[in-house]
């Protein structure tokens, strides 16, 4: 998750934004979690791309969207 952070920052020229990444505990919780939703893309065993996504359950029906 700490190298797709990274590759998000360089993607996205926020390296500030992405270069301070959570605690490791945090993100650990995060990837735990049935709401938040990572893939990543390798190459050779590196990180070169990726998607991540939240899960939000909606109110007015049965239904969820990301």
């Amino acid at each position: 998750m700490e190298a797709l952070l990274a590759t998000f920052g360089e993607a996205f020229d926020e390296v500030e934004t992405y270069g301070n990444p959570p605690s490791a505990d945090y993100l650990r919780q995060l990837l735990d979690s049935d709401y938040f939703i990572a893939i990543a893309a390798l190459k050779e065993g590196e990180v070169v791309g990726g998607l991540t996504a939240y899960e939000l359950k909606k109110f007015e029906q049965e239904r969820s969207e990301c």
